[in-house]
């Protein structure tokens, strides 16, 4: 069909215009809320573009019709968006530390299997089968932690459509989780973690290479800490610097306030003066900070677990499985392997023995009440004992 292609090619009552912009044909619909919304039909014929022109259109008025988002966009598009908002909020300093696990779960799962679908006919059935390909990427039925992390970042990436009128609200279905159940980790008896920390003090010294004797040394130190913190290993501990603590006094009594960034966030956690003498260790070994006191020590900007050589541990879950198999304590009771993570969770255990209300410990370990009575409800029968035989007999 010959047009001029300066001219304007009106449809749909001349709601529906066409014009030639780059060889091919552009087009304006008018949305119902009075706003011109611009596509592009990809076409160099008239007759073509017009019937996809039209088509969208008709597409808008269905769904004002059934009360339904009136434009909707590809998931990727969508997910692409999600991500760059989340990142944002990372890199401003306001973001959380879950946002970096929601954006690895979009890139990795959410964009490879939901990209091509528009964001309002993600269903059920499409949860469903998406739960079946996931299963098959991993290996496995994935925990309930994973798919948790999976859903909330399907919700970011639902909530960032909702925003921009891409889908309804009623259009976004309902997220399950049927994994399996995250077993408790192992953790340390009372018994067993003074035989640990006692056999630590002639473990550190050995190794055939000094790079070797280097790194047991400040294990050493770093598993004391982390087992009378609560502190995260990894995501809170490998960027702690001295700057980020400060010694302060109540009732005659000195604390350290220690200033973390992890999971959940930025939070304060407190700890004693043990801890004290395990950071003094650390700092004796290093020739520039050895000498002074703990004032100047925290202000100083590096990190803290690090070799004499200047170096972090690249396997810092190597060494620790190692120094549990040569004293004897890799397995718990039970048969499960303990972890780093074990440390935190024995400090959790200690807390609530020795009476610290839950939660005071939540806010501590930067966790929340119903996390703490989810995994540490097996300590209730112990923790009630002075009343259980207390009874009289019947």
């Amino acid at each position: 069909m010959t047009v001029d292609n300066k001219e304007l090619h009106h449809y749909r009552e001349g709601k529906v215009v066409l014009y030639m912009r780059d060889n091919y044909w552009q087009a304006r619909l008018k949305m119902p809320t009075g706003k011109w919304h611009r596509i592009s039909t990809k076409q160099t014929d008239l007759d073509e573009a017009a019937q996809i022109a039209c088509e969208r259109y008709d597409d808008v008025k269905f769904r004002e019709k059934h009360n339904m988002a009136l434009l909707t966009k590809k998931f990727a598009d969508v997910a692409r968006a999600t991500i760059a908002e989340l990142q944002e909020q990372l890199d401003s300093g306001y973001g959380k530390v879950t946002y970096k696990h929601y954006i690895g779960a979009i890139e990795n799962y959410l964009i490879p299997y939901f990209g091509n679908f528009n964001i309002d006919t993600i269903d059920h059935k499409k949860l469903i089968e998406f739960d079946k390909w996931r299963i098959g990427k991993i290996g496995h039925k994935p925990k309930q932690s994973t798919i948790n992390n999976h859903n909330s970042a399907l919700k970011k990436v639902f909530s960032v459509a909702l925003k921009n009128n891409w889908m309804s609200e009623y259009r976004i279905p309902d997220l399950k989780n049927t994994g399996t159940k995250t077993e408790r980790r192992a953790s340390f008896t009372f018994d067993e973690y003074k035989q640990l920390y006692r056999f630590m003090r002639k473990w550190h010294k050995t190794g055939k290479k000094e790079v070797t004797r280097q790194i047991r040394t400040l294990l050493r130190d770093y598993v004391l800490v982390l087992a009378n913190t609560g502190m995260r290993h990894g995501t809170e501990s490998t960027r702690l610097k001295w700057k980020h603590i400060e010694e302060f006094e109540l009732k005659g009594d000195k604390y350290l306030r220690i200033w973390v960034d992890g999971k959940t966030g930025k939070r304060e956690l407190i700890a004693n003066t043990y801890v004290s003498r395990y950071l003094k260790r650390i700092q004796s070994r290093f020739d520039g900070l050895k000498d002074m006191s703990f004032a100047e020590l925290f202000k100083v900007d590096e990190y803290i677990f690090r070799t004499e050589s200047g170096d972090t541990p690249k396997d810092w879950h190597g060494a620790f499985e190692s120094l549990l198999r040569d004293a004897n304590l890799l397995d718990d009771k039970h048969g499960k392997r303990r972890t780093l993570y074990s440390l935190r969770h024995t400090y959790a255990t200690f807390r609530l023995m020795r009476g610290v209300e839950i939660h005071l410990l939540a806010n501590q370990m930067g966790s929340s009440v119903a996390m703490i009575e989810k995994h540490y409800n097996h300590l209730i029968p112990s923790l009630s004992a002075d009343r259980i035989v207390s009874m009289k007999r019947i």
